[in-house]
């Protein structure tokens, strides 16, 4: 039988880790409002800097779920550290090399650490959650994330012409040996026993504490039952082709705007800044809708809105206003609906949730690498005015197909 700890340590357990997530969402983010700084710094032209996004993207999709698989047994305290070590030392070594294609392997490097921490604080999570608690549990891990998507780009934007890359990079290992020393303090504070809990692992970690063991009500631990694996696809299916959605628009968004409306300057950063905000608020409301009125609803709320908002994005340039609300409607909702499908994806995984939530992972990152292609597709035949209308088309699919999934028990119970 696994024993929840005490709703106020559970809190404090998850803040390590959506500091953890801050610091890896902004050592990945920050590089592209860096890459005008790392032209001129190591003398390449901005196209071949822009690849260095591409190299993180690729490797953290591929090697996340080949992590999950050859890391299983870790306990997930000593994985999250690892990980986190390995970002902060990478990030070290970013600062001090001078060539690009040693920068462009440390990216791929520190990739592979952010596939070990960011899955793994996911299901620990939602492992500590009370009862009743694991979409707060899940937003709050997400928060992180979310808060360093909004405020990478801009960060490096600012901060590149004062502290040069290297300088930039330097403040990222010091964020992640933060966060890292708050894993090591508040995840399993010294001397704490668990008195209650299961047998001892190996390392000093709980049995249910190893990366590939999940509790579930009861107290067993199940493999997956024959129909599960189709509905697990068919919901990381829903996570690609929300992505794919998203991206088409969000990569080519400042172009648009400023091609449709005329939007640029202060006015620009503004409207984009109202996404990235709404998307924090949405990040947290999104796990409270989870836990009070089930995941796939909530699902199908979030994307429905989110197609919505989309439709609109064309007709919404016409007043920069206008354009700043709908701009938020989108965040809000495109980042409501990551803790509800995470929910769904542990809930059927059972057991394997560690390789799923790292497929989910990977999936997302794909998606960003095909929605970026799709709307430039988009853009050199049809143009930007129909870009949003592609998109909105996208997401209408994956609303279709969480529609039909949330009529099967065993998601609905979610």
């Amino acid at each position: 039988m696994t024993v929840q700890a005490p709703p106020l340590v559970a809190r404090a357990r998850l803040w390590p880790l959506a500091t953890g997530t801050f610091s890896i969402g902004f050592g990945s983010y920050v590089m592209a409002g860096l890459v005008p700084t790392v032209s001129a710094d190591l003398g390449v032209p901005v196209t071949q800097v822009g690849g260095l996004v591409s190299v993180y993207g690729f490797t953290y999709a591929i090697s996340t779920p080949l992590l999950a698989l050859a890391l299983h047994r870790l306990p997930r305290r000593l994985l999250m550290c690892l990980a986190l070590a390995g970002f902060a030392l990478t990030a070290v070594a970013t600062a001090l090399v001078t060539t690009y294609t040693a920068v462009a392997v440390l990216r791929g490097l520190s990739a592979v650490a952010a596939g070990g921490f960011t899955p793994t604080a996911t299901v620990l999570a939602a492992r500590l959650a009370p009862p009743g608690g694991r979409g707060r549990a899940v937003a709050t891990v997400f928060g992180g994330l979310t808060t360093a998507t909004v405020l990478g780009a801009p960060a490096g934007n600012l901060l590149g012409p004062v502290l040069g890359y290297r300088g930039v990079y330097a403040l990222v290992a010091a964020l992640a040996l933060i966060a890292l020393g708050s894993v090591l303090w508040l995840v399993r504070p010294p001397g704490s026993a668990p008195a209650a809990g299961p047998p001892a692992g190996r390392f000093g970690a709980p049995a249910g504490d190893v990366a590939g063991s999940e509790p579930v009500p009861g107290g067993a631990t199940p493999g997956i039952g024959p129909a599960l694996p189709v509905l697990i696809a068919a919901m990381l299916l829903v996570s690609m082709l929300e992505t794919a959605s998203a991206l088409m628009v969000q990569t080519y968004a400042a172009p648009m705007l400023t091609d449709l409306a005329g939007i640029t300057g202060v006015v620009l950063s503004a409207v984009l800044l109202a996404y990235g905000l709404a998307g924090v608020a949405g990040n947290v409301v999104g796990g409270r809708l989870a836990d009070r009125f089930g995941a796939a609803r909530s699902i199908v709320l979030a994307l429905g809105t989110s197609a919505v908002a989309l439709a609109l994005l064309t007709p919404a340039t016409g007043s920069p206003i206008a354009a700043s609300a709908v701009f938020a409607l989108w965040g809000f909702a495109a980042w409501a609906m990551n803790s509800p499908l995470q929910n769904v994806l542990l809930a059927l995984s059972g057991r394997h949730g560690q390789l799923v939530v790292a497929l989910n992972s990977s999936l997302i990152s794909l998606g960003t690498a095909v929605g970026a292609l799709a709307g430039g597709w988009v853009i050199a035949g049809a143009g930007y005015r129909w870009l949003g209308g592609a998109a909105a088309g996208l997401m209408v699919l994956a609303v279709l197909l969480v529609a039909v999934l949330g009529r099967r028990p065993t998601v609905r119970a979610v």
